[in-house]
């Protein structure tokens, strides 16, 4: 009887307080008590599980993929190549691989994109080229009040240490796997010289060596195209390089003194 009794008071109790209050919670349950004029109404709300079921032992979940985050890098290089001969009629005759141009220098790359990147350089350019003097009369016009014969002259060199920046664009094909490699990549850029020493060299029979700088009949500006492509190598503990063309699209001369011109076009390797 005794349990009847407090069993009825518990009831009593939990209905007056259920209609004492606007809203009770009990789990994920709601109780909201809506008063009219004659009769109370009870209003049950179920709420969602807040928690979404964890996944089993079995499955596994896909990870969130990872977005691309801009960086750059900065490498030093050094590099060499040779100048293209070009036989053609308007040119000196350029001797063999002694007509080479050697780099040394910095590349600096912005990563925007997984696939793109913005890059410069600014690096040291010497050029050396050995040339075969097919018209003696033009040496005059670099070494003033002489005259040459064809015969006489022994070697005739020209060149220049150059000062150079580029810009380019760079595109992945093989984009890399981390910010420690380059993947396979093609650059496409322009580049602008400056020859802050430029002479040409005369060796003949006769009279020995003649040496002379002329900033009338030597360019001391020059701009070109370039184009390079570069991987990271399996050889060399995984060293990277690159093969470039350089193409020269102003004139070496000035061709109101000297009306030929250098050949325009340098192949080569760079390393990283």
């Amino acid at each position: 009887m005794k349990k009847i009794i407090i069993t009825i008071i518990c009831i009593t109790c939990v209905t007056a307080s259920v209609i004492a209050q606007s809203g009770v919670r009990i789990g994920n349950y709601e109780f909201h008590v809506k008063k009219a004029e004659k009769d109370s109404t009870i209003q049950v709300f179920a709420e969602e599980d807040p928690c979404p079921p964890c996944p089993s032992e079995n499955e596994t979940r896909p990870k969130p993929k990872k977005t691309f985050k801009k960086y750059y890098r900065s490498d030093g290089f050094a590099g060499i190549g040779f100048v293209l001969p070009d036989n053609g009629s308007g040119y000196y005759t350029v001797l063999g691989g002694n007509s080479m141009n050697i780099d040394v220098g910095n590349i600096r790359t912005y990563h925007l994109a997984r696939r793109f990147a913005l890059g410069t350089t600014l690096q040291y350019s010497y050029y050396n080229y050995k040339l075969k003097v097919d018209e003696p009369m033009y040496l005059e016009e670099i070494f003033k009040n002489r005259t040459f014969e064809k015969n006489d002259i022994n070697k005739q060199v020209y060149r220049s240490h150059n000062l150079a920046a580029s810009a380019f664009t760079r595109f992945y094909l093989i984009a890399p796997k981390n910010r420690g490699t380059d993947g396979l990549y093609v650059d496409l850029g322009a580049q602008g010289d400056f020859a802050f020493s430029k002479y040409c060299k005369l060796k003949t029979h006769s009279d020995g060596k003649f040496k002379r700088r002329d900033s009338e009949a030597f360019y001391p500006f020059s701009a070109s195209a370039i184009a390079r492509i570069g991987w990271k190598g399996w050889w060399h503990g995984g060293h990277k390089h690159a093969f470039f063309v350089r193409y020269r699209f102003t004139d070496a001369f000035n061709s109101k003194v000297l009306p030929m011109d250098l050949p325009p076009i340098t192949i080569g390797m760079q390393f990283f």
